[in-house]
């Protein structure tokens, strides 16, 4: 992996990461030194974690997805995992406890919750395909109100090069 630093504006933020090897392994290509939250998992997926659309179609019909929700949006659920929605709750409950503290944070987490963060801070209700402005090769910059409510402040934010010593 390549050494990249935080959005420009964010040396001196607070990091937070999902305790997951992906994660973390993405904090230290970034130079950072996280604190890990659990609320920062990607999403259960239950009976299909580790398969393939594929491997879950060939498993379960070609309706899966649709049978546990998809069309629904944050009742999605797949089977004996975690719903969109308490995905949401959880991420909300991570963005509160930021608000709280008043500081600046880089979190680095996995696509779910990029996702959830993307909801909470435009009402996308989920039911459509992810919108395709929301790159998640590049940074969500978020402000927070006081009770943790997200606003979009950039979308797509690049990631810096580090520079070669």
């Amino acid at each position: 992996m390549s050494a990249l630093l935080p959005p420009e504006g964010f040396d001196g933020a607070c990091a937070y990461c999902s305790p997951k090897l992906r994660a973390r392994q993405t904090a230290a290509c970034l130079g950072l030194e996280p604190i890990f939250d659990d609320r920062l998992v990607e999403q259960d997926w239950g009976a299909w974690e580790g398969l393939t659309q594929g491997g879950i179609f060939a498993r379960d019909g070609r309706d899966a997805f649709e049978r546990a929700g998809s069309q629904r949006g944050i009742e999605f659920r797949p089977p004996g995992g975690e719903s969109t929605g308490e995905v949401h709750a959880r991420v909300q409950s991570f963005l509160t406890d930021v608000a709280t503290k008043g500081e600046d944070a880089i979190v680095v987490a996995h696509l779910g919750v990029l996702r959830a963060a993307y909801v909470l801070a435009t009402g996308w209700d989920m039911s459509a395909a992810m919108p395709p402005e929301l790159d998640p090769r590049a940074a969500l910059i978020l402000v927070l109100s006081e009770d943790g409510t997200p606003r979009v402040s950039t979308l797509n934010a690049p990631l810096r090069p580090r520079p070669l010593r």
